[in-house]
């Protein structure tokens, strides 16, 4: 499982898993290492992203980092040896070293307060914030991933659909063409047609050149700047019913947005522990032995030495530390406020598109398509100008571009939602880019 080497928590393994397992179900499997490949599917294009991300590599150090400052939040107070020399070198009676008093000694801290428990639960709760901030950037780069791979796969329904017009304003410029040789219809006709035909091939050019760079934005996630690719695998028009509000608010309640803060109240509180057990005094000691040079005589010395009003002296750190713990207790119910806020702009958005979709595809491009043989055939007939047969037709291509704008928004949007509740918001939402040929806008 890609996540395992993560060791994120269950749901975004969930996700995870989903993402690349189920999104991948009815996909041709991804051929990471094979140079000719020409499509990829978003199983591969996942798996790539989170192998090579530098973004999410980085929390490898930053853990490797935080086991160090473990070690050495487990170390115990060190102990120290000293040596002294008295009467040394002086004048009178104590020139040379005749009367020289050498002193050696072992000194340490006793601590109190538990201290280096203290110590370790902070550091360990430094590695689940880190842990909680990994998690969060991994639904970010997911989301991203998913979003620039329907870039490229609604810029390829584009193509489709601008192809299409390139294919009508051919048929259209040969048929004006015989109709003005024929004398049926004006020769500035043909020069119009001529137009149109060269601005539907200027559109193709424009899109193909357009697809060219969304897919190195695509390959750009795992690091590859010369794509091996030129394609991508999906039905665009694939689209389920969004949840509810109220589901999605239940979801997000749990997930890593709102889990970081738990987290880092963790941290806080183990601070506010390390803050009390720095109110008890440590205890200093000192023991040695000492030879006495004047009188040929050795002697034990001992010291020991604790602070006075250590309490008072940290009242203020502690109540610092007291306060920024609510402080992250407020931060953590205005994520949510603002969590719910962009659910229900992105369910919003979603639920247009999905609608615009549904109207666009029943009740808006069939009739057009119908008007739009009516008008050719009408046009043919002498009935109708070529105005009426060009608008028409624009009116079809501008609905089909409408289609496939508004799919791509409700894919997006539901990427949106998915990154912030960290669940698939159902299978066949995340299903949607599964099957094994690119749709065509009909």
């Amino acid at each position: 499982m890609i996540f395992s080497s993560l060791k994120c928590s269950m749901r975004i393994s969930a996700w995870a898993i989903f993402t690349v397992a189920a999104v991948g179900g009815s996909l041709a499997r991804a051929q990471v290492d094979n140079s000719d490949v020409k499509q990829i599917n978003l199983e591969s294009a996942i798996k790539r992203t989170l192998a090579n991300a530098p973004f999410l590599h980085e929390f490898t150090f930053k853990q490797k980092a935080v086991e160090g400052e473990l070690k050495t939040a487990a170390l115990k107070p060190e102990l120290q040896a000293g040596i002294e020399l008295e009467n040394f070198l002086g004048t009178g009676e104590v020139s040379g070293i005749k009367d020289t008093e050498i002193t050696l000694t072992l000194s340490s801290v006793i601590e109190f307060g538990d201290k280096l428990s203290a110590r370790s639960s902070f550091t360990s709760a430094k590695s689940q914030v880190i842990e909680a901030q990994k998690q969060i950037r991994t639904l970010d780069i997911l989301a991203e991933v998913t979003r620039r791979y329907i870039d490229v796969l609604a810029q390829q329904a584009m193509i489709d659909a601008y192809k299409d017009a390139q294919s009508l304003a051919m048929y259209t410029y040969q048929s004006v063409t015989k109709r003005v040789e024929a004398g049926a219809s004006p020769a500035f006709e043909q020069q119009r047609a001529s137009a149109s035909l060269a601005r539907a091939r200027l559109d193709v050019l424009t899109a193909e050149q357009t697809l060219k760079g969304l897919i190195k934005s695509l390959a750009i996630m795992w690091g590859e700047q010369f794509p091996r690719f030129n394609q991508v695998e999906g039905d665009l028009f694939a689209l389920s019913p969004s949840p509810s509000l109220s589901v999605l608010f239940e979801q997000v309640v749990n997930s890593p947005n709102i889990d970081i803060y738990t987290q880092e109240t963790r941290l806080q509180e183990a601070q506010v522990r390390l803050s009390q057990a720095a109110n008890q005094a440590d205890l200093s000691w000192t023991a040695g032995i000492r030879r006495m040079n004047g009188i040929d005589e050795t002697a034990f010395v001992a010291g020991v030495s604790m602070p006075l009003f250590a309490g008072d002296r940290n009242l203020g750190e502690f109540e610092k530390q007291q306060a920024m713990l609510g402080l992250l207790e407020q931060q953590q119910q205005g994520a949510k406020l603002t969590l719910y806020h962009q659910l229900n702009t992105a369910l919003m958005a979603r639920d247009n598109a999905l609608l615009n979709v549904q109207t666009l595809q029943s009740a808006i491009i069939p009739p057009l398509e119908e008007a739009s043989s009516l008008v050719e055939q009408a046009y043919l007939d002498g009935r109708y100008s070529f105005l009426e047969w060009v608008s028409t037709s624009q009116e079809l291509l501008s609905a089909k571009q409408a289609l496939i704008q508004s799919a791509r928004l409700a894919h997006q949007r539901a990427a949106d939602i998915e990154s912030l509740t960290s669940t698939p918001m159902s299978l066949s939402t995340s299903s949607s880019l599964l099957h094994s040929s690119p749709s065509k806008t009909q």
